[in-house]
């Protein structure tokens, strides 16, 4: 099918903004984002991967991708969503995502795959979201609390406007590539990639067997399917790991352990929130995270 044929406004068209949200701040900004494109007239559908099968897009006329930015580059769902993507000859299409601290390059490798695959790009927008990394956390430190804020959802839904005027023929110049993360966040990207998270680190998860009270909570909450419950009751991970490290995170007995929990990255999560940190740019608060639950710390437990 050729995109370009489809006319802006057409009722036979919808408008399909796909995108990965766990903790719910992609969600947000994909619901504002929405909103303004409604405001528009336009028919907008969402669908978040986590309970939603990709959709056709026979009948569309704007496809946007979203998504939080896990270490430095997209969720590896989003490859996959993209890798399933064939060619779309003059389709629009933007993408959007969300970034508690720095975002690197992230949007910018998925903008050059919807070139790749022939798509017109509309549109780039990035939004702050709540910084919910275990590996922050559990030094206490929660980085964009409460992002995306009203700003942040106000100007989502600018964006979409934007879009929907683009839509009708409003001249778009496309912004600069964002810059490549500083080396020491370029070799962390490095040792978490695909590959090692396949076949190395998705071997390491395990689980205290004294303390796991077979509440199924991790099976559950995961994002792709990759864990179930033994003959025991217990977790058992396979190779669809994302590491995005959310069974460890909300365990109520803090009986699961992952590699990322390892002293051997501590140093890593050290440096990171160092840097953060004394960003007078980046905001945070000091937390307390315990049996599933970040909380919000006192000045005078801080």
């Amino acid at each position: 099918m050729n995109f370009c044929k489809l006319r802006c406004g057409d009722p036979m068209t919808k408008s399909r903004i796909v995108y990965f949200s766990q903790g719910g701040a992609t969600a947000q900004v994909a619901e504002s984002i929405a909103t303004g494109l409604r405001n528009f007239g336009r028919d907008v559908e969402l669908y978040n991967l986590i309970n939603h099968a990709p959709p056709d897009l026979a009948g569309s006329d704007l496809l946007g991708i979203g998504f939080p930015v896990y270490y430095f580059q997209p969720p590896f769902i989003i490859w996959d969503y993209l890798g399933g993507l064939p060619d779309l000859p003059g389709l629009p299409a933007f993408v959007f995502i969300t970034y508690g601290t720095y975002p690197g390059n992230a949007g910018t490798s998925v903008r050059r795959v919807l070139m790749h695959k022939k798509m017109r790009e509309l549109g780039y927008f990035r939004s702050r979201g709540a910084d919910y990394f275990l590996g922050y956390l559990k030094k206490g430190y929660l980085f964009s609390p409460g992002h995306p804020v009203q700003a942040d959802r106000t100007n989502s839904e600018v964006f979409g406007r934007q879009l929907a005027a683009r839509l009708a023929g409003a001249e778009y110049v496309r912004p600069a590539e964002d810059k490549p993360p500083d080396f020491i966040y370029r070799l962390q990207r490095l040792t978490l990639n695909r590959w090692l998270v396949r076949h190395i680190f998705a071997r390491f998860f395990a689980v205290k067997k004294t303390d796991c009270t077979g509440c199924g909570l991790c099976v559950e909450i995961c994002p792709t399917g990759n864990i179930h419950a033994g003959s025991d009751g217990r977790p058992q991970w396979g190779r669809k790991c994302l590491l995005c490290l959310y069974c460890e995170m909300r365990c109520p007995a803090e009986a699961i352990t992952s590699p990322m929990s390892w002293q051997s990255f501590s140093p890593f999560y050290d440096g990171n929130i160092a840097r953060a940190a004394s960003n007078p740019e980046l905001d945070y608060v000091r937390v307390a995270h315990r049996r599933g639950r970040t909380e919000r710390l006192n000045r005078s437990e801080s």
